[in-house]
């Protein structure tokens, strides 16, 4: 999303030499997933025209994202998304936490996994650290809140020495809000999409999203909170059909569907999607508005991302 689209080729290069490519509940060699996937359509979508229009579809629906927080003026924003190992360590992960520090830092890294990663890095690391502000008072209201409904939630107040919050609540800060202004106050939600043996269920997801709905609507002083969700739909390979039905479940208020959605079908980085259950389920009685839906081809195998950016209100 925030690479530049002259070097998706050069990125997928790497693509082919990823050993966790996993699509319908599989785990495939890059060849085996370019023969399983022929008949998709998908290789007359790669190539360096699509992947210029896409992107430039991606910048016009994330800047509508912003036009839209701007408009919406919050005093707070609650950033739900996955944590990579950034606050918590493979020894202690829970499945859901707040954080509820006065500040977070974003600190970028020393160097990048792969030379394209480095373009992108202004939008998932920021150009220089960087302090933002909390609002702990809200984030504490969250956690007991949530807990006396019957969630488990960890509370966290301070980061690891040198360590970074992650690119979950960091893009926010750089591609949702002005960057030449100060960040609005933060409160993360962190959910452990990715790792076993604790993560969380879809329907779970969307339950807690219904408890942070109901703990902001009685959080006592007047505030003016925003909810987003940060992270992408299906990846590291695209998969449209499982992408429009999280999108199709969330924007129907389809509980039944959300119930059926099986942990088995979220992993590696479509875990992510069940970021995005949560706030759905924050959002439920709102309408809900799909700005876009990208499904980022970068292969013939099908590799890349589903983007979405959508909008309650």
């Amino acid at each position: 999303m925030s690479m530049p689209s002259d070097l998706w080729a050069s990125y997928a290069r790497h693509d082919r030499k990823n050993p966790n490519l996993i699509y319908r509940r599989k785990k495939w060699a890059y060849e085996d997933l370019v023969a399983a996937r022929a008949g998709d359509g998908i290789a007359e979508r790669v190539n360096e025209q699509s992947f210029s229009a896409l992107h430039a579809r991606a910048q016009a629906a994330v800047g509508s994202l912003a036009a839209g927080l701007a408009e919406a003026a919050p005093d707070v924003v609650v950033v739900v998304g996955d944590d990579h190992h950034e606050i918590f360590a493979a020894d202690s992960m829970p499945t859901f936490a707040v954080y509820w520090g006065e500040t977070v830092r974003a600190i970028p890294p020393e160097k990048f996994w792969f030379p394209e990663v480095a373009t992108a890095a202004w939008a998932l690391y920021g150009e220089q650290p960087e302090t933002y502000p909390c609002h702990a008072p809200l984030g504490e209201h969250l956690i007991r809140s949530l807990n006396r409904s019957g969630f488990d939630v960890a509370q966290v107040r301070a980061q690891p020495e040198g360590q970074s919050i992650g690119h979950t609540v960091v893009l926010v800060r750089n591609r949702l809000m002005d960057r030449e202004s100060e960040p609005l106050p933060m409160v993360p939600v962190l959910l452990n999409t990715y790792f076993e043996p604790n993560r969380p269920t879809p329907a779970r997801c969307w339950e807690l999203g219904k408890g942070l709905a109901a703990a902001i609507e009685a959080y006592p002083e007047e505030l003016r909170v925003a909810v987003i969700a940060s992270g992408g739909l299906s990846h590291f390979v695209v998969d449209e059909e499982l992408d429009r039905a999280v999108l199709s479940a969330m924007q129907n208020r389809d509980e039944e569907a959300i119930a059926g959605f099986s942990g088995e079908d979220f992993v590696s980085g479509t875990s992510e999607s069940m970021g995005w259950l949560a706030v759905g389920g924050a959002c439920a009685k709102l309408d809900m508005e799909i700005v876009d839906y990208i499904p980022a081809y970068r292969t013939e195998a099908g590799t890349g991302c589903g983007m979405a950016m959508v909008r309650w209100s």
